[in-house]
């Protein structure tokens, strides 16, 4: 018996609901709820947080537990709720997959390879600068040299010999500069080369641990007789596992890269152990194909996201130059007045007095606002000759943006689905080619990837959902940017001096 309904009343669901139906319920709400989604309503923050705790508790099983028996108080968490933003971005951020493809680290290992090549370029231009400085303090030298050759022969011969002394050691200071620039160079290099080994041999762990895991998974289907109902129990638990991962940060997508990896490898491998393996060969060279083909959208997919990122710059600077120039007509406006105001006082003064000063001061005025008007028709003239930029409205920026996330969303799944492909190619491969596990042994491991594969790529979207995922990813990306630039402006107090050394 529950005593208290609310979290799944907040959810729509049942209260005998599962796992998977409470997951799925979450992220309709969530998207529905989304404060990003719902700016003209005060209430959207706080029934997204509500959604976001009723989530946190049913989806624990204790908390669940504490909550059906005794209400809201006594479940929860012992921690505190998480931050709702931060929660949703965790919770489809893709770690579900993590057993599967492990976590993605192809951007900051870009990042940070651009980082280490990039070393040393502060103290070439140091370089530059002494260098100038030098060859200014060697002229120098040469003039006085010879101001004392005129003076006296034997002081010539004195300053002859300093000047070649400082000559040599302005040269053997160069040679020492240029011996640091070479050794900074060199220790760029040594950490660079150091950086990628890291990589690589965490790249072999990772695909290590993988396999292992992958081999636990089909081992439910290769430590059995492999009947028919065996396949179908097997393709029942994989199918319910898949529509939880569907739900992830672009979790289709992956589900069927990985499934499409699975089929291949699997084709390749059984029929490499028909009659001369021909048919194996060929699916490979197609596979090979494959990879030069999706290598290029990535590279393309990420020049697109460059290219629509300065299309959107470009109309930002465009309104902050027509903001700056309004202003500034604004306060010419305003200094107009003031001066129209100011010779309206003096008139009025004028007008106290004779009617003579009145009759010169008006022909003067007169005179004024003649020369006025001729500087105002030589500066239009002037703005004419020059093209200015197009003014953007609110709503063609918003379009922009939108349409930026949908290309930098493009180039991110692009160069994640290149990483992807290449760690679940050699997981495939690790336990595919183990020579020392039996052939038999391997052959049911193939079978099982193919079964795998088949049921990946056969999960697919409603229309619903479909528009639903495409609003969820952008969420799920906002989520994310707004959670970095957070980490990035919280101050760090473990950081100390005690850490420095092991940075």
């Amino acid at each position: 018996m529950v005593v208290d309904t609310t979290y799944y009343d907040l959810l729509n669901i049942e209260t005998t609901a599962t796992s998977l139906e409470i997951k799925k319920a979450y992220r309709k709400a969530a998207i529905r709820l989304h404060p990003d989604k719902n700016p003209d309503d005060p209430d959207a923050a706080a029934k997204f947080q509500e959604v976001g705790e009723a989530y946190q508790v049913l989806s624990d099983d204790s908390l669940r537990a504490k909550y059906d028996k005794f209400g809201k108080q006594e479940s929860i968490p012992q921690e505190g709720f998480e931050d709702p933003a931060e929660f949703f971005s965790m919770i489809f951020g893709g770690e579900a997959f993590k057993d599967w493809i492990g976590e993605l680290s192809l951007l900051s290992e870009l990042s940070k390879s651009a980082e280490l090549s990039g070393y040393g370029e502060e103290g070439n231009e140091k370089q530059e600068t002494n260098t100038d400085d030098k060859q200014d303090g060697k002229a120098s030298t040469s003039q006085s040299e010879t101001e004392h050759t005129t003076v006296q022969q034997e002081e010539s011969k004195v300053n002859s010999t300093s000047g070649e002394t400082l000559y040599l050691a302005h040269e053997s200071h160069t040679g020492n500069e240029l011996s640091q620039k070479e050794a900074e160079e060199k220790k760029r290099k040594e950490e660079l080369e150091k950086f990628e080994e890291e990589c690589r041999i965490k790249k072999l762990e990772t695909r290590k641990e993988l396999s292992d895991k992958l081999i636990n998974k089909v081992s439910l289907f290769t430590e059995t007789d492999m009947k028919d109902d065996v396949v179908e129990s097997f393709k029942a638990k994989i199918r319910y596992e898949a529509e939880s991962l569907k739900m992830e940060s672009f979790g289709l997508e992956i589900l069927h890269t990985i499934g499409h990896i699975y089929k291949t490898k699997s084709k390749i491998f059984l029929k490499n152990q028909t009659f001369f393996g021909w048919g194996g060969f060929w699916t490979s060279v197609k596979e090979k194909g494959g990879v030069v083909k999706d290598t290029f959208k990535t590279v393309s997919a990420a020049l697109d996201a460059q290219r629509t990122l300065e299309e959107y710059t470009q109309m930002q600077q465009d309104n902050e130059y027509h903001a700056k120039k309004e202003a500034e007509e604004e306060e010419a406006k305003k200094k107009a007045n003031e001066e129209v105001t100011k010779l309206e006082h003096e008139l009025e003064q004028v007008k106290k007095e004779q009617e003579e000063a009145r009759a010169q001061e008006q022909q003067h005025q007169q005179e004024e606002e003649g020369k006025s008007s001729t500087a105002d028709g030589e500066t239009t003239d002037k703005k004419e000759e020059v093209k200015e930029p197009a003014k953007h409205s609110a709503e063609d920026l918003a379009e922009m943006e939108k349409y930026l996330m949908g290309k930098v969303l493009a180039a991110a799944w692009n160069g994640s689905k290149f990483e992807i492909q290449g760690t679940v190619r050699g997981v495939c491969d690790n336990i595919l080619d183990d020579k020392e596990v039996p052939l038999e042994t391997r052959i049911a491991r193939a079978k099982a990837l193919k079964l795998i594969g088949e049921v990946f790529v056969s999960i697919t979207r409603t229309e619903d959902e479909a528009e639903e995922a495409r609003v969820f990813e952008e969420l799920v990306a906002e989520a994310s940017k707004k959670r970095e630039k957070k980490k990035k402006t919280e101050p760090q107090p473990e950081e100390s001096e005690t850490n420095k050394p092991s940075e």
